[in-house]
């Protein structure tokens, strides 16, 4: 028996069993590709079908390769899954290009760079022949996925949440110290603070306030608001 007819008729598993595989590693790859792609999200569709479906296919010649060269040969020994851990080593730095640190200090694309990680590992259990596993694992990561934005919502709705850049133009240098005892008095604190002089006498002041109360939007923007002197406000979150 060659090597080729062992890799694709070998009597542990037939060539339709390793096209079964591959396939199963396509269907929960587009799925979770899918999810990004209605996103909007540089990882979409193709990104995880491939990333999936070729790591399915290095796990399957990893497993398949160990078992050739132990049936040729007592002496030669090998780790079936040895592949598969360069897989998910490898697949890290794929992950963290897609991962940007802002201007604002505010780290995005965590989740896509978890979901790349996560096709290659669907694709390595669906390579090993763990089809039950790979279809909860990718079940239960649309489920946190879906979950996680009825989260979102819930805190956007009650709960002001994490820090905001406050941007506020005063016509009068003396509203300042108003401005500052508001924003104390309802117990956030103030990270950054830079005053710009503008034309006609007014002040603009730039601030970063962690929120430590329960406060939407609106309310802190209308306290805000009735304050004297308050030509202009915007809030960015």
């Amino acid at each position: 028996m060659n090597t080729l007819s062992f890799l694709l008729f070998s009597e542990e598993e037939s060539l339709f069993i390793t096209l079964g595989k591959i396939c199963v590693a396509f269907i929960l790859g587009g799925i979770i590709g899918l999810e990004r792609e209605s996103k909007g999200k540089p990882v979409g569709f193709k990104t995880c079908v491939i990333i999936s479906v070729a790591s399915c296919v290095l796990t399957i010649v990893s497993i398949q390769s160990a078992e050739y060269y132990a049936e040729i040969s007592m002496n030669i020994r090998s780790d079936p899954m040895r592949l598969a851990a360069q897989i998910i080593s490898g697949v890290g730095f794929l992950g963290a290009g897609v991962i940007l640190h802002r201007h604002d200090d505010a780290i995005s694309g965590l989740t896509t760079a978890a979901i790349v990680w996560a096709s290659a590992g669907v694709g390595i259990t669906c390579g090993a022949g763990f089809y039950m596993h790979a279809l909860v694992t990718t079940a239960l990561f649309m489920i946190a996925i879906k979950l996680s934005y009825f989260v979102l919502f819930l805190q956007a709705k009650n709960q002001f949440p994490g820090k905001v850049k406050v941007h506020v133009t005063l016509d009068e240098r003396s509203g300042l110290q108003a401005l500052i005892e508001c924003i104390n008095q309802q117990k956030n604190i103030i990270e950054a603070f830079t005053i710009r002089d503008v034309k006609k006498g007014r002040i603009e002041i730039n601030l970063k306030v962690v929120i430590r109360k329960k406060m939407t939007l609106p309310e802190l923007y209308h306290s805000l608001s009735k304050l004297e002197h308050v030509c202009a406000i915007a809030l960015e979150h």
